[in-house]
């Protein structure tokens, strides 16, 4: 494990340099260690990089202005401060959005794309509405009830009733963020452009998967984008929610692993 600086970023990798890389963007409102189970899975075999989004976890927060762009010049700034060649870049929720308007930009930058439990389609009045509702909770220090609530969507209603680990590491998970951090990805989130148009336009491969009783961003959205796309597979997880990688972490990492081979037997 190595651990880097990088612009104030708080960046790990994993593995051999010489593998092929991939690197994880996580959700709102959590970090990189949301990532840890993919992690154990992969690097024996792939140098695996993750981060803390600016502001989250232990990355500064800068000047605490933040856009789409911004998280993209961030994750551009990795990939070369650590001389990455062609990565395959996974986003979830949050993270997808970064990862589509980094493929809407710099396509050319990356091997392959692994969309999770995310959407091309900016923000619609009633979700901007709701955003505001979870800053106004997190500025008036609501934040356990903004933790519980969060938690209570994100999680399929099974998961919710039967692993309470998972609702305690989750909340720790979210204990950790800094307000400013979780405000500034709710607006950063509300005034996101719509990346639907530059789908077609996709020449990478690409994997696309989502919790199949996902509540927050439903496989509907998921089926839109692979409709859209020309060179991806799509794949439900079961028994998952809007966090599949943490929900079901052996189907999701089985979907992982298998489009890593597949895409590195394809490429040589």
């Amino acid at each position: 494990m190595k651990k880097h600086n990088i612009r104030g970023l708080n960046v790990i990798e994993f593995g051999e340099d010489n593998s092929q890389a991939i690197i994880f963007i996580h959700a709102f409102p959590l970090c990189n260690r949301m990532w840890d189970k993919q992690v154990e899975a992969l690097q024996a075999k792939y140098r695996v990089v993750v981060y803390d989004i600016r502001s989250f976890g232990y990355s500064e927060v800068g000047d605490g202005h933040f856009t789409m762009d911004s998280h993209v010049s961030d994750l551009i700034s990795i990939i070369d401060s650590l001389k990455l060649e062609k990565p395959v870049v996974c986003g979830l929720s949050m993270g997808g959005y970064i990862t589509l308007r980094a493929l809407e930009l710099y396509q050319s930058k990356f091997k392959g794309a692994i969309l999770a439990d995310t959407k091309a389609e900016s923000d619609n009045n009633p979700t901007k509405h709701a955003r505001a509702e979870q800053m106004k909770m997190v500025k008036n220090g609501q934040r356990e009830q903004f933790a519980d609530n969060f938690i209570k969507a994100a999680l399929s209603e099974a998961n919710y009733t039967e692993k309470p680990e998972l609702i305690e590491l989750l909340k720790k998970l979210i204990s950790w963020q800094k307000n400013e951090a979780i405000t500034g990805a709710l607006l950063t989130m509300a005034a996101r452009t719509d990346t639907t148009e530059s789908l077609e336009r996709l020449e990478l491969k690409m994997l696309i998967l989502a919790g199949k009783d996902d509540r927050l961003t439903p496989p509907e959205f998921s089926k839109i984008i692979y409709g859209k796309t020309k060179n991806s597979d799509l794949k439900l997880i079961p028994n998952a929610g809007h966090l599949p990688n943490m929900e079901n972490p052996d189907d999701f990492n089985t979907a992982l692993m298998d489009f890593m081979k597949g895409y590195e037997k394809n490429s040589k």
